[in-house]
């Protein structure tokens, strides 16, 4: 409940928040503008430095106040240079955290327009002038109205800001969560690749493992599993490889080199699975021997090491190499 003060200067308070102003602000996080306070909500110069100075609303931009009532959060503030800037859209880190992407930042918010727009922001959201900008593609308006970047342009914002791992780890989360998928964003490389735009060559260096992988990286362990194995040496590794069990179900392995019928299966714990879990993995694991199959179950408690981890899988693929004949082929 807001503590409102009785007045201002000696003059009362009393009707200046309304229930019309109390609606607009619930439709957009706490957020209103002053053109909407003037044009659509009927207030005055005097009503709205009345409402200031008594603390009802909080300037969060030259053109947006945020109701008193309504904490300064990563929403309000996405909200305030949204309707700030009218053109563009949210992008990069903020659209990723936004779509539910791990470990975005929320700060500073990064917004987009186009490149003839012209206005200042506060310092704590990052403003990016472009000339390719088009609006009807590039930009899609989620259930709550706050408007983003579609996913393979917010992908590309992430690809010029972040390193490669990070940027792996952001278009594995978007795959997983189905915002896109690797011959979607082959497609919007393609149709957008040209010099001087920033991320392409991170963007090209993902699409170039994932256009093979059936299916996104389940976890964040099996990235870092995965880029440690890269460090070995070792030949790359099939994603996602299907395996016939001998009960007839198919069994999906994680990272398998399939010539040496060895696999690695990166898991949780038992302190994150419980027996089930582990009884569930141990009985997959028997079947994939039946079929004469390796399985190198790691959990995160193993790979704290990661490159010691990948160091002892290179010995054991070596000795497969030694020890396993090829399988049959058909004549």
């Amino acid at each position: 409940m807001l503590g409102i003060p009785v007045a201002d200067a000696g003059r009362p308070l009393s009707g200046v928040i309304t229930a019309a102003l109390l609606e607009t602000c619930r439709r957009q996080h706490g957020i209103v503008t002053a053109t909407q306070l003037r044009e659509e909500l009927g207030y005055d110069r005097s009503r709205i430095h009345r409402a200031k100075r008594g603390g009802l609303l909080v300037p969060m931009t030259a053109r947006t106040f945020r109701i008193a009532s309504t904490p300064d959060s990563f929403a309000a503030r996405c909200a305030a240079v949204q309707l700030h800037c009218g053109a563009g859209f949210l992008a990069a880190d903020t659209a990723a955290r936004l779509y539910g992407l791990r470990r975005m930042s929320r700060h500073p918010i990064h917004f987009t327009v186009p490149v003839n727009l012209r206005t200042q922001v506060p310092s704590w959201a990052d403003l990016h002038r472009t000339r390719w900008y088009r609006a009807t593609r590039d930009r899609r308006r989620l259930q709550h109205g706050l408007v983003v970047a579609v996913p393979e342009r917010m992908l590309f914002g992430l690809a010029a800001r972040a390193n490669q791992y990070r940027f792996n780890r952001a278009a594995e989360d978007a795959w997983h969560l189905d915002l896109t998928d690797p011959p979607t964003m082959a497609a919007y490389l393609e149709e957008h690749r040209c010099r001087g735009k920033d991320g392409v060559k991170r963007v090209e260096r993902w699409l170039e493992k994932a256009l093979r992988q059936r299916a996104p990286s389940h976890s964040n362990l099996e990235r870092k599993i995965l880029e440690a194995l890269e460090r070995t040496g070792l030949p790359e590794a099939t994603r996602q490889h299907p395996l016939e069990l001998p009960d007839g179900k198919i069994a999906h392995l994680d990272v398998a080199w399939p010539h040496l019928r060895l696999a690695v299966e990166p898991g949780a714990s038992w302190w994150h699975g419980g027996d089930a879990r582990m009884r569930q993995d141990q009985l997959r694991d028997l079947s994939c021997s039946e079929v004469g199959w390796m399985i190198l179950r790691i959990d995160e408690e193993l790979a704290r090491d990661a490159d010691a981890i990948a160091r002892r899988i290179r010995r054991v693929y070596h000795a497969r190499e030694r020890d396993v004949r090829p399988p049959p082929t058909d004549t």
